[in-house]
């Protein structure tokens, strides 16, 4: 019988061990080890065996003890493999349940038991333990279905982990990685998602020497999600616009893709532009946030001009014009920079942005963004839960 307290600190230290210890390809092995070391004199387990699941069968991956108990092979269609599939634990102790390619030891009974681990997607391990005299098969439950639900759990967060990872480096890839070179005028940006991946976008598009197509976006939510309509919406703009289409067309004919495609709850706003090396500037403003034109004297709003995309079918949506004057420069942003709260409880909002940009006007484009980038993360977002993504761009026409 089993000493209880001494028995639950040793499974909070495996518990805790699988939660936090890397999950490399050791990992596994080392439970395996730990599980006959530290629980074998008390549940009796004697050999231990970890296969895992490669094309149709199981492969033995690593044995703690004899490794002649258990076969070096297992068939994923073998009735003992299938019904600890079928369960997620079992114990073989009836003669009808007992294989014939198990080959005990001589300190064995003729019993074992054995637990499935999902891993990633297409991944099976299967631990096999063979058991001495003196098991008790509520003992061996306890121990064996918490590990099992803690090692489900730890693997399938690492793999999720892993594809979030993999749509982080997607999504960079697909954002400019350095700001682009046009006559007359310095560009910089920054973008932070909120999460590993987020639903901002912006974009630069070389349309010719002396026009630039600029875009900046917002989807709405956070995470994947997000992440996905922010792609296909930066596709969408790059092959409609590079390929000489109207921006309206273009924009148009984007939103009827988005609305086909994407759960009815989310839409996405986007402000896009083409700019001449002389100022003048042809935009459309789907449902974005307002850019600004900010001289030293006077602010101008680059407003909506037409709907969010995505929530119908067809939108209305119209291009406007303005010329931004030699000395000036236009500021495009996401509301991750504005919906903060300043110390004295007041909102930072629009008028808070357009202070710091007249602040810092004299130093470069990039300065500029990086100076009112921090100062805006430095405030409290409104919500007190959820923070936001946040994207900045500055775009100085030099004098």
């Amino acid at each position: 019988m089993i000493d209880p307290k001494q028995f639950y600190r040793k499974m909070d230290r495996m518990l805790a061990r699988i939660a936090s210890d890397g999950s490399d390809g050791d990992f596994l092995q080392t439970i395996l080890d730990e599980l006959v070391r530290s629980f074998g004199g008390e549940l009796k387990f004697g050999h231990g065996h970890l296969y895992r699941e490669l094309y149709g069968e199981y492969e033995l991956l690593h044995v703690t003890g004899r490794s002649d108990i258990f076969p070096a092979r297992l068939a994923s269609t073998d009735p003992s493999v299938r019904l600890v599939l079928k369960h997620g634990s079992f114990l073989f102790e009836t003669v009808t349940e007992i294989p014939s390619w198990f080959s005990p030891g001589a300190e064995d009974t003729e019993e074992f038991v054995a637990f499935v681990v999902d891993g990633p997607p297409g991944f099976r391990y299967l631990f096999l333990f063979t058991l001495q005299e003196g098991w008790i098969r509520d003992e061996i439950a306890f121990c064996l279905n918490g590990v099992r639900f803690s090692l489900n759990v730890r693997l399938k967060s690492d793999a999720a982990q892993n594809e979030l990872a993999t749509a982080a480096n997607i999504q960079r890839s697909l954002l400019p990685n350095s700001s682009p070179e046009f006559k007359g005028w310095d560009i910089s940006a920054r973008y932070q998602p909120a999460e590993a991946v987020g639903g901002d976008l912006y974009d630069f598009i070389p349309l010719g020497d002396d026009l630039i197509g600029i875009a900046i976006g917002d989807a709405s939510g956070h995470g994947l999600p997000a992440a996905l309509l922010v792609r296909d919406v930066l596709m969408g703009i790059r092959m409609g616009v590079g390929t000489n289409l109207k921006m309206l067309y273009t924009l148009k004919k984007l939103n009827r893709v988005i609305h086909k495609t994407t759960f009815s709850t989310r839409f996405i706003s986007v402000f896009y532009c083409e700019l001449q090396t002389g100022g003048g500037l042809l935009y459309a403003n789907a449902g974005h946030t307002s850019g600004l034109i900010i001289t030293q004297d006077e602010t101008i709003s680059l407003d909506p001009t037409g709907t969010i995309m995505g929530p119908l079918p067809d939108i209305s949506l119209e291009r406007a014009w303005a010329q931004i004057p030699e000395g000036a420069m236009m500021v495009l942003f996401t509301d991750g920079i504005t919906e903060r709260v300043l110390p004295d409880g007041s909102p930072f909002d629009t008028e808070g942005l357009i202070s710091k940009i007249r602040e810092n006007a004299h130093l470069s484009a990039a300065d500029i963004v990086n100076k009112v980038f921090e100062y805006s993360l430095s405030l409290d977002h409104e919500s007190d839960i959820l923070e936001d993504d946040s994207t900045l761009l500055v775009i100085k026409r030099l004098s």
